[in-house]
């Protein structure tokens, strides 16, 4: 088995809730990417991927922005995610992995103890301090610059307007199609008269 696949669901292990939603889709095969990683595999009855033969129905491929917008605690937004073959599982697989995250102190307290994991936890979080919120202050600048100055990514509002657009283009297109075709049906009965 890939190093890659146990620490995913070492992580997947973290988060029964992910777990359990994921068990709903099991017996599909479903990767994920993000260069140069790759993890892929059949999602088994209990939310966990195992390894399998063949080509995943689904792939989701997270551009770096997408785990620097992580770090920073924002969504990922759709400019750094795409999706590959069936939408639906790929883009319900994206909404569970924008919800793990690493415990490092639950996985700390097995070696040492709860006790000294969190003191350690503490302690880092500590020394960050400062440091850690100039970091993080630098990384919401930069994402900023993506957005605005250099149009890499897509502000939320944007793309919200683009698919209420495409939304309503789409229903209008349904609308005028089904009265179309009403017409055809009245001009092919000669005793009926158009509407």
């Amino acid at each position: 088995m890939q190093i890659s696949l146990l620490a995913f669901n070492h992580l997947l292990g973290q988060h029964p809730g992910v777990r359990a939603e994921l068990a709903a889709h099991a017996g599909r095969r479903v990767a994920i990417t993000l260069p140069p990683l790759t993890v892929s595999g059949v999602i088994t009855d209990a939310g966990f991927l195992a390894a399998c033969q063949g080509s995943p129905e689904a792939t989701v491929r997270l551009s770096h922005g997408a785990v620097l917008t992580a770090l920073s605690g924002q969504p990922a937004g759709m400019g750094n995610v795409a999706f590959d073959g069936d939408g639906v599982l790929a883009s319900s697989l994206a909404a569970l992995l924008s919800r793990l995250h690493w415990d490092a102190e639950e996985d700390l307290s097995r070696i040492v103890g709860d006790s000294v994991a969190h003191r350690v936890g503490r302690t880092v979080r500590s020394a960050l301090g400062v440091k850690g919120e100039i970091g993080g202050r630098l990384l919401e600048s930069w994402i900023e610059h993506l957005r605005d100055e250099v149009p890499l990514l897509a502000r939320r509002q944007d793309v919200a307007q683009f698919v209420a657009a495409v939304d309503t283009l789409r229903d209008d297109s349904e609308r005028l199609q089904k009265r179309l075709a009403h017409l055809e049906a009245l001009a092919s009965t000669p005793n009926k008269k158009l509407s």
